[in-house]
């Protein structure tokens, strides 16, 4: 279990919460605790082997609280056999907190598969420096390894104050829980397609023809992260989760349930989800954006997109300090809408087309929600899903995202 320092989290820690601390063996280094003096490689020549293998050395600790169970780094606390002895902190050029966690992430890139789950917090000093606190959290996606050397090397977990070898076992376990995740967002997508299916026998009609918007955060598969999110809107009004569903027009009439809110629209047709376990869900039947002409039925695709784009934005502004990860999959579904025309050539000839009935687009990955360009790319790359899904062949708009989306990756 994660320790708190006089009942906070040390992610939410201030100098005088620190000093409880210093001699103290209820917080003597282990399995979720590790102090650092110092960014010891900070101090060294550009380039020069001794910096390369601290720098290692710093993508090592982050990867083995990461294999296990999770964990802080504390930097600017020097300790003895463990226990935390002198908090100095550490100078942080013209205070700019932004730019140093930038680099120190920049630093964790090479790890594998990708950067783990980290948040770093800067508790500023008296004395002008910070103690800079990184918060490693498990998930889905480990194991995560820095190879320095090809043909020897080991990966690494936490374990008491150390770092020890990972068994093939335990490394075979884990990148069988990584590959499920997928499987997982994938099952409970159709879990919930089968639920509205299921309402088809009801007289209203928006159960046949939908969409399904999902954003559904990397931890919704371990039950210890769920909130409860009614009370804590109780608890902090300025969380307005009703925002979330807003340009989806289903902001409206709050109700608590035993699995988070639910927002109903403004026409009683559409209806938004916020579950306790962070996964957001906007069901939007799609006959606001059919028309029919000449006994075909035409889809008002811009229309479509122009709604379900704000939510991510305000999904990450409302939830990304209640959710505890960074990384989100957004997903679109279209189920009922088969043959329906999506785009006319400059003739009038049909040049899109969705020719099946249930498509279920690919999750698109958010690796980092507080970095507004990984954003803003996850949201063009999930635009492309959703125009390819409608068969769309030819846009100068599709074209101008897969430039643009084609550009980053040559970054």
């Amino acid at each position: 279990m994660l320790p708190t320092v006089n009942g906070k989290s040390f992610l939410e820690c201030t100098e005088e919460d620190l000093q409880e601390l210093l001699n103290n063996p209820d917080y003597r280094e282990n399995e979720y605790i590790d102090y650092k003096a110092a960014f010891s490689f900070l101090e060294m020549p550009k380039g020069s082997p001794e910096k390369e293998k601290h720098i290692g050395e710093f993508r090592s600790d982050v990867c083995a609280f990461a294999n296990a169970n999770g964990g802080y780094l504390i930097y600017g606390i020097s300790d003895s056999k463990g226990m935390a002895v002198r908090i100095d902190g550490i100078s942080i050029r013209d205070g700019n907190t932004d730019k140093f966690e930038l680099d120190r992430k920049n630093n964790l890139t090479p790890i594998m598969p990708k950067i783990p789950s980290v948040q770093f917090r800067f508790i500023s000093l008296s004395n002008g420096n910070y103690v800079v606190v990184i918060f490693i959290r498990r998930d889905a996606y480990a194991p995560y390894v820095h190879i320095e050397n090809e043909k020897d090397y080991k990966i690494y977990k936490r374990v008491g104050n150390g770092k020890s070898a990972m068994s093939y076992m335990e490394l075979k376990n884990m990148f069988n829980q990584s590959l499920s995740l997928d499987a997982e967002v994938l099952k409970y997508r159709q879990q919930r397609i089968d639920y509205y299916r299921s309402q088809e026998d009801t007289p209203e009609h928006r159960y046949s023809q939908f969409f399904l918007f999902h954003i559904i955060p990397d931890t919704f598969v371990d039950s210890s992260y769920n909130k409860n999110l009614f009370m804590l809107s109780k608890k902090t009004p300025a969380l307005k989760f009703s925002s979330v569903f807003y340009n989806m027009r289903c902001s409206y009439m709050a109700s608590p349930n035993v699995d988070g809110l639910r927002f109903a629209g403004d026409s009683r047709e559409n209806e938004g989800l916020l579950n306790n376990n962070g996964i957001a869900e906007c069901f939007f039947p799609a006959n606001g954006y059919l028309r029919s002409q000449a006994d075909e039925t035409i889809l008002s695709y811009n229309w479509a997109w122009e709604d379900f784009r704000p939510m991510v934005n305000q999904y990450i502004g409302v939830m990304k300090n209640v959710i505890e990860t960074r990384r989100i999959f957004l997903c679109i579904s279209i189920l009922g809408c088969k043959n329906t025309i999506t785009n006319y050539g400059e003739f009038g000839e049909v040049i899109g087309r969705i020719d099946r009935g249930s498509i279920l687009c690919n999750p698109v990955v958010v690796e980092d929600l507080e970095n507004e360009t990984t954003v803003d790319i996850a949201i063009k790359r999930l635009q492309i899903e959703f125009y390819l899904a409608l068969g769309i062949r030819r846009s100068k708009e599709l074209d101008k995202l897969i430039a643009e989306v084609t550009d980053n990756d040559n970054k």
